[in-house]
This record gives C-alpha cells, structure tokens and sequence, in this order.
C-alpha cells in the first residue's frame, strides 16, 4: 500500500507540472549587466611639474655609479638649493659659450638635488645633478635652445685662455631633449675638467655637472641616453598623475581695499586688491588712501604705504608696465625695519615674524634656498603656472626651521625674461 502511495504521488505532481502554464519569455529575469567604469580623459595640458614631482627626473644612485664609476657618497634628493649668483669673468668668444658656464638654478622656481663625492674633488669642486622647475614650457626651450647653440659652435672657445666642449646632442624624442659634454680648459695644458649633462622636458631642466678625473672618462652618449629616458618617464608619470587626478583651479580671495590690509592675503594671483598683471595705474585706483614712494632707480619697485602707516608694498613692474612681483616686509636683512607683521597681509595666515617652519607646513614641497654670494636664506613655494610664493627669511638664523620671516613675496615668473647669454 505505501509503494501504491509513493506512486499516486509521483503522478500528482508529474500532472500538476503538466498543466502549470509555460513561462513568457518577455516576463522571464535576465542578468543586469554591471556597468562599466569609465575611464577619465587623458590629461592633456602643459607638462608642469611642481614641488616633489621634480625628484622623478633626478637618475638613482645606481645609475649615476653606472655612469660616473669614481662616484661615492651619493645623496637621496634634496630640497635644499645652492646658488652662488656672483657673476663676474672674463669675456666669452664666441659669447653663446658662456651659456655653458651660466649657473642654471638662476630663475629657477624650485629644485630637487643629488651630490656625489669623487676622488679629484677640490674644495672648488661641484658634483650634483639638479631638477629645477622654470616659469614655463617656453622659458626652459628657450634654454634648450641655447645649449644645443653652444654645443655646435663651442667646439673650440675662448674664455680668457683656450676651451674646448665635447659633446654629444640627442634628438628630440617624446618632447625630451639632451646634451652631454666634456669642458676641457686649456687642453694643452693640465687645466681642469668637468663633465656637463643637460636635459628638459616640459617647464623643468635637468643639470648634471662633476670633476673628471684624465684616468675616468665618463661616456657621453650614455649621459644623454640616461638624462633623456629619466626625462621621459617622468614625463609619462606626470601625466598619468595629472589624469588620474585633475589639477583643481584654486579660488583665491581678492581682498576689500577698505579692509585693513593685515586682513588682506597673499596669493599666488597679488596681494589683497592689487592683482599680478594689473598696470601701475591699477594699484593706484584700488590703493586711493596710501602714500606712494617712486622708484630710486629707473627699472625700481614703488613702495606703497598703507594710509595709517603699519603697513607696506614692494610693487616691481616689467617694462611695458605690468606688475610681476609684490612683496609684503623685506627681502633682505638690510630692508627689515621691524615690520610689524600683525599689521601686514599674510598668506594663509603666515605672517612676517613668524617661524619658516609655518611656511613649510602650510605650502608643503616647497624648495629651501641659500645665496652664498649675499648670505641670503628664502623658501620657494611655487605653482604649476609659473607662480612664485619667496618667504625671506633672517640670515642669522641661517636655515634654521625656526628662521624669522622677514618678508612674503608673491610673483608671476611668467613675466621675467629668459636669463640670455647674448
């Protein structure tokens, strides 16, 4: 009876699966398809590179030994800018040769350096390799141009006895552009020599300089093929940088020109009112109440007071009138006057008199730079358009974290001149 059971039931529901009414297809679950993620737009703007980006174009360690096989003691980067700025020799001939001996930095934005040791070094010796950032693309050609003149008409130069360069030009590959050299002073005597590698790509230039010993050649076409690589693949993590995360325009305050300027800030676009790029005319209209103190000099900034006299601007205007540079304080210890930087602008809330570690905090990647020509002592921080924040620091305090800041400088590097040789 059970097993008659079991096989009344099969059958029931053998029947009941019969008369169920087949499914409509139109009705029928399909699969959502997940949607893709889309990818973002290419970066496509200027090749810019800002603050630690500049360390991308900086070879490693590895392959400055490879290079220089005499090399020791290589450094990490450093955000620590040497310059000389003295000037000053004889007379180049034919005078694009002077580029060659030109100290690059000069203009310079920000930097990133690696040094080394070699065994011919003298206390005159010079063994770095330098990524600096210029105001932009057309300031840095400009410079390329320049050295690839000299290393096909500085073959054999004069420079206050016989030289020559001995070199070795890349083409351009992927907007990367090289050069390396050997400088011989006076080859017919024991005059010294030092080895040069040059390379830009976008707004930076990459310098590579180091005394060469006569028994260690160094192998310029693998100068260049290593500067110009470095270059770009730099250049392609920039841009995959850039693309994965879009560089945002900044909104900065214009400031009210009845406000007290202690309330004013300093941005990379002016000061308060009185915008980078406004004629002198325009400082004038918007500063109505401050006392104005013309040039010394043709070519010298006006100072403008501020009408209760706690106050004051440095405004510096190119030739055709366009102002490109305004600072706030000092630029120099011969300047600083005891500004009261309560009463000045700031910039984002750093203020003259405050410690250079408040600059680093608040405009981090930035360069720290000593003049030693004028024992001068600032901290760059600067913008992927040219814009140049200088915090002036005390020279006493050397560089020092907790250096005073005597003055704030803000500029538009856009509007200076290339430094030319001729």
């Amino acid at each position: 009876m059970r097993a008659a059971l079991g096989v009344v039931g099969i059958g029931a529901l053998l029947a009941l699966t019969a008369c169920a009414p087949a499914a409509d297809p139109s009705t029928s679950a399909t699969p959502t398809p997940t949607p893709e993620a889309s990818s973002p737009e290419p970066y496509t703007g200027p090749v810019s590179f800002v603050g630690d980006e500049l360390s991308w174009l900086l070879p490693s360690a590895e392959d400055i030994v490879a290079l220089i096989p005499s090399a020791s003691e290589v450094s990490a980067p450093s955000d620590a800018l040497q310059q000389i700025s003295d000037g000053g020799g004889p007379e180049f001939a034919p005078a694009i040769c002077g580029v060659l001996y030109m100290e690059q930095s000069l203009a310079s934005l920000g930097a990133r350096t690696m040094s080394w040791s070699m065994p011919s070094d003298t206390e005159y010796s010079s063994n770095s390799v330098i990524a600096m950032q210029f105001a932009d693309e057309a300031q840095v050609a400009a410079r390329m141009d320049q050295l690839e003149r000299a290393a096909a008409e500085c073959g054999a130069f004069d420079y206050g006895s016989p030289q020559t360069f001995e070199s070795v030009v890349a083409d351009d590959e992927d907007g990367a552009r090289a050069l390396a050299g050997t400088l011989n002073a006076d080859p017919s005597s024991d005059g010294w020599r030092v080895f040069q590698g040059f390379a830009a790509v976008g707004n930076t230039l990459v310098h590579l300089r180091t005394s060469l010993p006569d028994d260690a050649p160094i192998d310029a076409a693998a100068a260049v093929e290593l500067l110009q690589t470095t270059a770009i693949g730099a250049k392609s993590e920039l841009m995959e940088s850039l693309t994965s995360t879009p560089p945002a325009e900044a909104t900065e305050p214009e400031g009210d020109a009845s406000a007290p300027w202690a309330e004013w800030s300093i941005t990379s676009s002016g000061v308060g009112p009185v915008r980078l790029g406004d004629a002198y005319d325009d400082v004038v209209a918007v500063l109505p109440g401050a006392a104005v103190t013309p040039p010394s000099y043709p070519g010298g900034p006006w100072i403008f007071t501020s009408p209760d006299g706690t106050a004051s601007l440095i405004v510096t205007a190119t030739e055709d009138g366009m102002i490109s540079e305004i600072t706030a304080g000092a630029r120099s210890d011969e300047e600083d006057a005891g500004v009261d930087g309560v009463a000045a602008p700031h910039a984002l809330e750093v203020r003259i008199g405050d410690p250079v570690s408040s600059a680093l905090a608040a405009f981090p990647s930035g360069t720290r730079v000593h003049i030693s020509s004028s024992g001068q002592w600032a901290y760059y921080a600067a913008d992927r358009e040219g814009r140049l924040l200088t915090f002036h620091t005390s020279r006493e305090d050397t560089d020092s974290t907790e250096a005073r800041i005597i003055g704030i400088t803000t500029a538009d590097t856009t509007l200076r001149g290339d430094l030319t040789v001729e």
